[in-house]
């Protein structure tokens, strides 16, 4: 039987909950119930929260160290994942494709919570971009065909939800979460995580592995194949603009983050075109910093796909003993997007 994302993940948030004065993020449990998180908002966060909340993201079925790395002339705190079950840990609970409008309230959703709320409808700006992915030969699928494409389903009654936002929700919030979920409102957890803060950074650039699935599996890639990853990324420096932290968190992955993965394929047939089309030196707009990207599009989830990539990937087939790789680090523009 697959681990349950969201009974694992619960443990880690009863360990951040306990942890929290230490931890530096508040807690608040709201009138419906549900546990409210702040690790960045109006509390401070720390490296060990951001550590902890990028687990809790991914189901606990990742693992994450910190260390620094010199990159040309600077040297940068990088993070370090590896998983075993990269695709559940990754696709069915770490990314994040739950837009959550209420009022003047929205957020990114991602984490467990995801793989309860399969009725949840594809981000506004993708569906409305869908015939123009296909005809660029990416496979657009909804929540519950992400599901079915990986062969996952979890069964929980809590759930645990992570929401990139600069504001707190409100229990008219959580609610629709949680009944999304089909679960007690009580019985729900968020963690908020502005990308803003140092705990939004880390969890974002922890999406390194994922990012690089994710990209394999837009473009049609068999997520069952893939059977472990790996990867690297630096963490930048954080900003208070909101659009210039977006933009140092997924361009440190686009100029300067490195995946790995083994998968189990019969033979190599496509593989190598698979891998060269997956780095963000194949992608369009790479010259251009994402804050630029960014703010040509009508929101987060308007940004072409295809911008979402690592800066190189490398995959082995274990069937046959290949390897295959592509991509290459730009400390060019790593530097340029530090300066700005």
């Amino acid at each position: 039987m697959p681990p349950s994302v969201n009974k694992r993940a619960l443990k880690l948030v009863e360990k951040l909950v306990s942890e929290a004065d230490e931890l530096k993020v508040k807690i608040q449990q709201l009138s419906n119930g549900a546990t409210l998180i702040d690790s960045g908002v109006k509390a401070k966060g720390s490296i060990r929260a951001g550590l902890l909340v990028t687990r809790i993201s991914a189901g606990d079925l990742l693992e994450i160290s910190l260390a620094t790395m010199n990159y040309d002339n600077i040297a940068l705190p990088t993070l370090q994942i590896s998983s075993d079950y990269p695709v559940i840990a990754c696709i069915g609970s770490q990314y994040g494709d739950w837009e959550i409008k209420m009022g003047e309230f929205y957020a990114i959703g991602s984490g467990p919570a995801r793989a309860l709320a399969l009725n949840r409808k594809t981000p506004t700006s993708v569906a409305a971009k869908k015939k123009v992915y296909e005809k660029q030969g990416y496979t657009i699928s909804s929540p519950r065909e992400v599901y079915e494409r990986i062969k996952y389903n979890d069964s929980s009654e809590e759930a645990v939800i992570l929401l990139e936002s600069k504001q707190l929700p409100n229990t008219e919030v959580l609610t629709y979460i949680a009944e999304e979920c089909e679960i007690k409102p009580a019985n729900l957890y968020a963690i908020v995580t502005p990308t803003t803060s140092l705990v939004g950074a880390i969890q974002i650039v922890g999406r390194v592995v994922e990012v690089g699935i994710h990209k394999l599996g837009l473009l049609g890639f068999d997520f069952t194949r893939i059977l472990y990853g790996t990867g690297f990324a630096p963490l930048p420096p954080v900003h208070p603009n909101l659009a210039r932290a977006i933009g140092r968190v997924n361009d440190a992955i686009r100029y300067a983050g490195a995946t790995y993965y083994g998968v189990d394929l019969e033979n190599d047939s496509k593989l190598e075109e698979f891998v060269a089309r997956v780095p963000a030196s194949a992608s369009r707009d790479y010259d251009k910093l994402f804050e630029e990207i960014f703010a040509k599009s009508p929101d987060f989830h308007g940004v072409d796909l295809g911008v979402f990539s690592p800066a190189s990937i490398t995959i082995n087939n274990v069937k046959t003993g290949s390897v295959f790789h592509s991509g290459k680090f730009n400390l060019t523009m790593l530097n340029k997007l530090l300066s700005t």
